[in-house]
């Protein structure tokens, strides 16, 4: 473990005005069948897991990231399977599948902050033919509801819902859809934190169908067992991108989007959907189109011609507590080419390499009733190849008063953190955060985890080889 608080004296980092503590961690060894994840920190340490198959190993660290301890957990056979881990503040889930003779059984263990099993509960036991039931996983905002939906040829056959806390099935159900095609329409499976399930679906996003072009939103609650819709009409334009959530706070399913009228991967603005969760046929669509400054930075220079953007995505949506949101868009290419000098490998193929750009980021800052409040451009360019682009894109770090976007610079071993600071107002500084030159680090931000407002803790994979980054502001 080393320890380095930035101050103006040291030459060897980027620095400005402002300071702050790194610390890392010693390095562990990354075997290629396991996973990792940052649970966060309970009873004082910083737990790592790290799960294989049905097997995982806890790693805690001190407020210094010093190891202080280890333990290897084994599930009850080698059947098992790791479904998903949640942590809470206090404890974490092992959510977990075991074949027993011609049944399957859905399982949850409960380990405290020292790793010690306290209980472990059986949710449901299904009785299984020749094909091991397919499920898809959610979990609520708060992490304490989690959604099971069963898959079968592709389509939702049922579905329950469980609370972690109470180690209860709040209810299970069938469900059957006619008229809808599964692969082509359906979009995103939401859960609330009272366990309410909602359903997105999109119909007809078709240029030459557009008026019939909808999205569609089904919710079962547990108290009625009974299935409620509602179809939101998206008639003048179509759609190739959207972001789906459910916001707690204001009791609204929540979809943000790209939308065109010309071809698929040009987007002419954002369009934003609020449904009333308790009344879904209390619904607003709205859209914001670009404002010229923002189409200006984007291409380089105002050009008449251009009025739309390119190769963007929605990355992420921080709900406002008013009810507007702030809508953070990446331009994101992949391109795939034959290796210079590259030979047919074994099977007579060509061998291809992948390029990955993940480049500006576009904010759009909308206010409750769906106008644009503010709209912005933040500069970055990033570049890899064969990577999956593990090292590239963002985290955002969220605070009551501001909001921080960190980023490589650029995608090599010796390279420069750098972020942007965001106000509510739409006003953004630009600073170096740190360098790792000559650190041995290579900073995976987009899978970075806050711990606190001023904390977060950044993995750091170089080859095999894992570090934990502490960042304390």
């Amino acid at each position: 473990m080393h320890r380095f608080l930035l101050v103006l004296t040291l030459a060897s980092w980027c620095i400005v005005s402002y300071a702050q503590t790194i610390t890392v961690s010693s390095e562990l060894s990354l075997r290629s069948e396991y996973n990792y994840d940052i649970l966060g920190v309970m009873d004082g340490n910083l737990l790592l897991i790290r799960d294989g198959i049905n097997e995982f190993d806890v790693q805690a660290y001190d407020e210094d990231m010093y190891m202080t301890w280890e333990a290897e957990k084994e599930l009850d056979s080698r059947k098992s399977r790791i479904i998903n881990i949640i942590p809470h503040d206090d404890r974490f889930y092992i959510l977990y599948s075991d074949d027993w003779k011609d049944s399957l059984a859905i399982m949850v263990r409960v380990y405290n902050p020292k790793a010690q099993l306290e209980y472990t509960d059986t949710i449901k036991t299904l009785k299984r033919g020749l094909v091991r039931p397919k499920y898809r996983f959610t979990k609520s905002e708060d992490r304490n509801i989690f959604l099971m939906t069963e898959m079968e040829s592709e389509r939702i056959v049922s579905a329950f819902a469980y609370n972690l806390r109470e180690s209860e099935l709040l209810w299970e159900t069938e469900l059957q859809f006619t008229n809808i095609n599964f692969r082509e329409e359906y979009r995103k499976t939401l859960i609330s934190n009272d366990g309410t399930m909602f359903l997105v679906f999109e119909k007809n996003n078709l240029r030459y169908r557009k008026e019939e072009h909808a999205l569609g939103i089904f919710r079962f609650t547990r108290g009625n067992q009974d299935v409620s819709a509602v179809e939101v009409p998206i008639t003048e334009f179509t759609t190739y991108d959207g972001y789906f959530m459910f916001d707690n706070l204001n009791q609204k399913v929540v979809i943000i989007g790209l939308y065109s009228d010309k071809n698929s991967g040009i987007t002419d603005g954002i369009y934003h959907v609020r449904i009333d969760a308790n009344n879904l046929e209390n619904y607003k669509l709205s859209t914001v189109d670009y404002n010229a400054e923002l189409i200006a930075d984007f291409h380089g220079k105002f050009n008449p011609k251009k009025e739309s953007l390119t190769n963007l995505d929605v990355q992420d949506v921080v709900l406002r507590q008013d009810g507007g949101a702030l809508v953070l868009a990446e331009e994101n290419k992949e391109y795939e080419r034959l290796s210079y000098g590259s030979r047919r490998d074994y099977y007579g193929s060509n061998r291809f390499s992948v390029d990955y750009y993940y480049e500006d980021l576009v904010l759009i800052s909308i206010h409750p009733d769906g106008t644009s409040h503010w709209q912005k451009l933040l500069p970055k360019r990033q570049y890899s190849n064969d990577d999956l682009g593990a090292y590239s894109s963002y985290y955002i770090f969220t605070n009551p008063s501001y909001l921080r976007i960190l980023y490589n610079d650029e995608i090599r071993n010796d390279n420069t953190v750098s972020e942007y600071i965001l106000n509510g107002a739409g006003d953004i500084t630009r600073r170096s955060l740190m360098s790792t030159d000559n650190q041995k680090i290579k900073l995976q931000i987009k899978n970075a985890v806050q711990i606190d407002s001023e904390t977060l803790v950044i993995p750091s994979v170089r080859g095999n080889r894992l570090k934990l980054v502490k960042l304390e502001y």
